[in-house]
């Protein structure tokens, strides 16, 4: 394990090295891609509009780490700049508070684009033209739970409304296999019921809340072994942002944080840069899972 001092340093070096330098290699024979949804724990920023990712600038645009709730890298900002196996370009669509369909749990404000809508931007931006990679060399990343339950814990309709969101999930994922995607690593909801904020709602919200991240999650997976069954030509695997939350807060000291509840914008100081959302160190963990979960040709298992 890495010093506290030490981490800050290695983090700067890495930001400084990623923003200024050409990564592994500017082929674009070997790039691998890394596309993204999902919402403000994966944003960087990214507009389809603006310059595309490349070996200078691997998201593309802003520039790196990107604009992001951590306080520096999150955990797409690991996977692509430190766990990474070979040069891997970003096309991150997530999107700060986004949930799954706006029909469904809508989001905390108007104008935001769910999943829904990240998969339409995508298809119009890259789909129906041609996309600057081969799908074999494609991974798709899918975060995007955490909203739905944040927005809906507190409904008495949750049984049936996290199977109806779910289905809405995998009808976009599906629009993503059609395409071509066949590569696919999807992240369960984070436990949100370990936050400082949720902490603060007290014992009985608390407990509605990981009741609610706990259903949404069965749910989630049992659509995911779904969804593999019905693709045995495509790769899937999932990821649970628990192990990352959980390994930190039982050691909050170990990871420079003087306690598992503190915020720091910093992203260091504290486990956590606000009171909703985790800081580098738990992205890190969580950037590091995905890499070993999902392997070589994209990143190195850590």
């Amino acid at each position: 394990m890495l010093s506290y001092n030490l981490f800050i340093f290695a983090v700067s070096l890495l930001v400084t090295k990623a923003a200024s330098a050409p990564a592994t290699s500017s082929d674009p024979a070997v790039n691998k891609y890394f596309v993204t949804f999902g919402s403000s724990t994966s944003q960087t920023g990214f507009s389809v509009n603006g310059t595309a990712p490349s070996s200078k600038n691997p998201i593309g645009n802003p520039s790196f780490p990107g604009s992001t709730t951590t306080g520096g890298l999150n955990w797409l900002g690991f996977d692509i700049a430190e766990f990474n196996y070979t040069t891997i370009l970003a096309y991150n669509l997530a999107v700060g508070g986004a949930t799954t369909d706006n029909t469904l749990i809508p989001t905390y404000t108007e104008g935001i684009a769910t999943y829904v809508d990240q998969v339409n931007t995508f298809y119009n931006a890259y789909v129906h033209q041609k996309p600057p990679w081969s799908w074999d060399d494609v991974l798709i990343g899918i975060w995007i739970a955490n909203n739905d339950v944040g927005q809906s814990f507190d409904r008495n309709d949750t049984s049936s409304l996290y199977p109806k969101v779910s289905a809405r999930y995998f009808e976009q994922t599906q629009r993503l296999y059609d395409a071509g995607a066949r590569n696919f690593v999807f992240l369960t909801c984070a436990p949100q019921q370990l936050t400082p904020l949720m902490i603060e709602k007290g014992p009985e919200i608390n407990a509605k809340v990981a009741a609610a991240v706990k259903l949404y999650n069965e749910v989630l997976d049992k659509n995911f072994q779904k969804f593999k069954t019905a693709h045995l030509d495509a790769r899937a695997w999932l990821v649970r942002p628990s192990k990352a939350y959980e390994t930190a807060i039982a050691n909050p000291q170990e990871y420079g944080a003087p306690d598992a509840t503190c915020t720091n914008e910093d992203g260091v100081s504290c486990l956590w840069w606000n009171n909703y959302h985790p800081g580098i160190q738990i992205h890190r963990l969580l950037g590091a899972d995905v890499a070993t979960t999902v392997g070589k040709p994209w990143f190195n298992s850590q």
